[in-house]
């Protein structure tokens, strides 16, 4: 009999035997058990077959269909090897630690070494520091996976397994969108547990988008149109709720003059109001959804003398300026968001994928339609720069360039929204007044 023992060694099995009197360690480049023993199987069928020096020898070659034997000894080797590859292949035996014939022993068990996907969630949580609403998406997404595969160990995982989850989450209703970003948290963690060296299997999840990059992005949401504006800010639901000085009017308000996305807004506190020193009243943002998103945004007059008596209300630095909480990870800006579907049925605004995002896109619109340029627009909006030109040699721009390259497009937006709340010409914002007396 040729010994054949398997060692785990670190994050891989190794076969470590002699045949005819060499010492041969070769790694079998996996952590997964199953997979060892065949590769083991084969790296040994291959180094004795054509060795004469060996005083037993048979060829087994089953993708050529050759089954070789020089005596009944070496037949009955080759019986046995056929039977251990057979079980393999079945699922029904492992190997003994010493010698082939033994494969038929036990029952198959996993690598008692390899994590669960619950597990590998756990560890890409305390060694990444990931927003609430963002590991309440990874534990989501993660449980769904684990649940249809039976949480199996993550180095047993396949492409295949990925492609059948895909399948099974588009027959619950799932659109493309939505299983490209359940698939995209498995992949993420993934590439996490490939780093960390928690396996070197090959990501399943990767590559597996069902939507190209532009359509993404004509898929994404809608971007409001200026006679929806009018409606929207026109309604009675949207009035009733600016004569109580709301929360969710001053979001809205803030969504169109600022750009901001709805959780950048909803976060705010007295301490992240400044003024620069020529004067121009700005927000500073310092928690975001990118990098990119980390600014300081001017403030027009027409949307400042709003929010003042709010601000002026706030006495320690620390106080927020709007009543939103945080609530099950969903951000602080959820509430606003609910608020925005029933002010656009109040309005009757029908049109599919308006949301609170929507108004973020109108202003980016604005900006480009009124002659900002592309840097101008990134900056105030917090949107990565594409263009590595821009992006690697510019410098950030002053709050004050920023505010007289952008208030006039924020101008026609403020007219537009006069325009919807007092569509007789008066001004009907709380007490904002004309934002030229103020500059």
């Amino acid at each position: 009999m040729l010994n054949l023992p398997i060692y785990l060694i670190g994050s891989s099995y190794y076969l470590h035997t002699r045949i005819a009197g060499k010492q041969v360690k070769r790694s079998l480049r996996t952590s997964y058990k199953r997979e060892a023993i065949i590769r083991a199987v084969e790296l040994l069928t291959s180094l004795t077959m054509h060795k004469k020096d060996l005083p037993e020898k048979y060829e087994l070659d089953l993708s050529r269909g050759i089954l070789k034997s020089d005596s009944p000894e070496d037949h009955n080797r080759l019986m046995q090897a056929m039977e251990a590859m057979k079980a393999l292949h079945s699922g029904q035996a492992t190997m003994q630690a010493h010698t082939i014939a033994s494969a038929v022993t036990a029952p198959f068990k996993d690598d008692p070494t390899a994590l669960k996907l619950g597990e590998l969630l756990e560890k890409f949580f305390l060694l990444r520091n990931v927003k609430p609403a963002t590991a309440l998406s990874y534990k989501n997404a993660t449980e769904e996976f684990k649940k249809f595969l039976k949480n199996p160990p993550i180095t047993r995982i396949s492409t295949s397994d990925v492609t059948r989850w895909q399948e099974h989450l588009a027959q619950k209703g799932n659109v493309p969108r939505t299983i490209d970003g359940k698939v995209g948290v498995i992949k993420a963690i993934y590439n996490f547990a490939k780093k960390q060296g928690y396996t070197r299997e090959d990501n399943p999840a990767a590559d597996r988008d069902l939507l190209t990059k532009k359509q993404k992005q004509r898929g994404g949401y809608a971007t409001f149109e200026t006679d929806e504006i009018v409606l929207l800010l026109g309604s009675v639901f949207f009035r009733e709720r600016l004569a109580e000085k709301s929360d969710y009017t001053t979001a809205v308000l803030m969504g169109l003059m600022t750009g901001c996305r709805v959780g950048e807004i909803t976060t705010l506190r007295k301490e992240h109001f400044k003024h620069s020193r020529k004067g121009i009243s700005f927000i500073t943002i310092r928690d975001s959804k990118t990098e990119a998103g980390i600014r300081e945004v001017p403030l027009h007059p027409y949307i400042y003398t709003h929010i003042a008596p709010k601000l002026d209300a706030l006495k320690k630095p620390g106080d927020k300026l709007f009543k939103y909480k945080e609530r099950d990870g969903k951000g602080s800006g959820n509430a606003a968001g609910k608020m925005l579907a029933r002010n656009l049925e109040s309005a009757r605004l029908t049109r599919e994928k308006l949301v609170f995002h929507s108004l973020r896109k109108y202003t980016n619109n604005e900006l480009l339609q009124n002659g900002v340029n592309l840097e101008h627009r990134c900056q105030f909006v917090g949107h990565e720069l594409d263009n590595v030109n821009v992006a690697v040699y510019s410098k950030t721009i002053s709050v004050d360039d920023l505010a007289a390259a952008v208030f006039p497009a924020l101008d026609m937006i403020a007219a537009t929204v006069k325009k919807a709340l007092d569509p007789m010409g008066n001004i009907a914002i709380g007490d904002l007044i004309d934002p030229d007396a103020l500059m």
